[in-house]
C-alpha cells in the first residue's frame, strides 16, 4: 500500500471517529472518562485500522488506534469532555472541528502528526521505560534502514518494550503510514513478545530523519532537555515554536497551508464541590474555586481529616495508580507542573469524574475524590470551605505503629 493510500485510512478513520461521536454521543466511564467496552468495540467496526476481535470485552486502551484518536481529539482541541443533559460524561465537539473539516487531506494529516508529537502524553500513556531517548533510540534505526527492512528487538537500543507491553507505538506509526508490523504467532506471542518485528517503508525513513533533526524540539516528553544535551545540540528546545510551521515541512511541495486555530470556548469558571472519601461512612465534601490550585486541595483535605500535613502527596487524574496521570507535590523531583501550578480549572474536569489522591507514599493513604458538581452561580470562596461531613476522622498514626 502506497504512502498516499496510508494518508487517506488514517483521515478516513478520524473523520470516522468525530462522526461517531456525533453522531451515537456515548457516554465516557466516570472514573477514567473513557470509552466503554460496547462503545469501542462498536466503532472498531467501522474502521479500516481495527483490532481484530468478535466481542466487546476490551476497554478503550486495548484498542491501540481508538485510544489514539480519542487522545488526539482532545489534545488536538477538537474535543473536549463534559456533561450532557442527562448529566452524563461525553465527548463534545468544539468549534475547532469547522476548521478541521475545511482542511484538505494533507492537511488533517499534518494537524494529527502535529498533535501527536506536540501534545500526545507520552509519560503519561508509556510506562517509564518507554521514554523520550527509547523512541530517539529506534527513529535511528528507522531513519538508517532501507524499505521494508525488518526491524527486530535489539537489548541493546533500550526499545525492548516497543515489542511487547508498548507496542501501541509501533501501531501508532503504521496509523500514520511510517510502515507495516507483523505479530508473532498467538501461541507465541503468549509467552513472548507481541510484535515480530517493523518494516518501514520509504516515507517512514524520511519522517523518522525528519522527526529527529526537524522537529525533535517540540516532542512532548519530560526526557527532552535531557535528551538534547546528551545528542550535545546546540538548540535548545524552544517551546514558542509554532508546531504546525514545523510539520508542514514534511511536504515540500506545499500542500499544507492552513490549519486548525484553537480557540478557549469553554467556561470552566465556577464553585467546584468534591466528595473526598475514605470509605463509604468517612467522607467529607469541599468547596473550592475554580482559580484553587490543587495543592489547595490538598491542603483542605488534611485539615478535613485532622492530618499532620508532614508527608509527599500525589494527584492521579483519569485513572489508578498505574493508569492514571500523577500530578506530584513540589518537594518531589520530578518534571512537568506540581500541584502548587495547576489550577483546578486547568484540569477540565467534568461533572462526576474521579481521581484519586496520595497522601504519604510509605502508609499510602488513599482517597477517592468525586467532583458533584460545578455552581456557576454562587459566589466564588475565597479559600475551602467543608460543606460536608460524615464518619470520625482516622487516627493518622495509630498506637499500634
Amino acid at each position: 500500500m502506497c504512502f498516499i493510500d496510508r494518508i487517506v485510512k488514517a483521515t478516513d478513520d478520524f473523520n470516522k471517529f468525530i462522526k461517531f461521536i456525533e453522531s451515537e454521543k456515548p457516554h465516557l466511564s466516570a472514573k477514567r472518562g473513557v470509552l466503554g467496552k460496547k462503545d469501542s468495540f462498536k466503532l472498531n467496526q467501522i474502521l479500516y485500522n481495527k483490532k481484530d476481535v468478535s466481542k466487546p470485552n476490551y476497554n478503550q486502551d486495548q484498542y491501540p488506534i481508538i485510544d489514539l484518536m480519542f487522545s488526539l481529539a482532545l489534545a488536538g482541541g477538537l474535543c473536549i469532555k463534559a456533561n450532557d443533559e442527562k448529566e452524563k460524561a461525553v465527548l463534545l465537539k468544539t468549534s475547532a472541528n469547522n476548521d478541521f473539516k475545511n482542511l484538505n487531506m494533507y492537511e488533517k494529516y499534518v494537524f494529527l502528526l502535529q498533535t501527536y508529537w506536540s501534545k500526545y502524553d507520552f509519560d503519561a500513556k508509556f510506562s517509564r521505560f518507554l521514554n523520550g531517548i527509547s523512541i530517539y533510540n529506534i527513529f535511528t534505526v528507522l531513519a538508517n534502514a532501507y524499505k521494508s527492512q525488518r526491524i527486530v528487538k535489539d537489548n541493546h537500543l533500550n526499545t525492548c518494550m516497543l515489542y511487547s507491553e508498548e507496542s501501541s507505538f509501533f501501531y501508532h506509526l503504521n496509523f500514520f503510514g511510517f510502515g507495516d508490523y507483523e505479530l508473532n504467532d498467538a501461541d507465541k506471542a503468549f509467552y513472548k513478545d507481541s510484535i515480530k518485528d517493523f518494516l518501514p517503508n520509504e516515507f517512514g525513513i524520511y519522517a523518522s530523519r525528519f522527526l529527529i533533526s526537524n522537529a525533535l524540539s517540540v516532542w512532548n516528553t519530560k526526557f527532552l532537555n535531557y535528551l538534547i544535551s546528551v545528542l550535545k545540540k546546540k538548540n535548545k528546545p524552544q517551546k514558542d515554536t509554532n508546531p504546525f510551521e514545523i510539520f508542514k515541512k514534511i511536504f515540500p511541495n506545499e500542500e499544507v497551508k492552513k490549519t486548525v486555530i484553537l480557540k478557549n470556548e469553554f467556561d470552566r469558571s465556577g464553585v467546584y464541590t468534591f466528595k473526598v472519601s475514605l470509605s463509604n461512612g468517612l467522607w467529607r465534601k469541599i468547596n473550592l474555586s475554580h482559580n484553587h490550585y490543587l495543592s489547595d486541595l490538598h491542603i483542605a483535605i488534611q485539615e478535613a481529616f485532622d492530618f499532620d500535613d508532614d508527608h509527599l502527596y500525589a494527584f492521579y487524574i483519569g485513572g489508578n495508580r498505574k493508569t492514571g496521570k500523577p500530578i506530584y507535590c513540589a518537594e518531589v523531583e520530578e518534571e512537568g507542573k506540581t500541584a502548587d501550578e495547576i489550577k483546578i480549572a486547568d484540569l477540565e474536569l467534568f461533572k462526576g469524574q474521579k481521581i484519586l489522591y496520595l497522601f504519604d507514599f510509605g502508609d499510602e493513604w488513599w482517597f477517592d475524590i468525586k467532583l458533584l458538581k460545578i455552581d456557576k452561580e454562587s459566589p466564588l470562596p475565597l479559600k475551602p470551605v467543608i460543606v460536608g461531613s460524615e464518619g470520625k476522622p482516622p487516627e493518622q498514626y495509630p498506637v499500634w505503629e
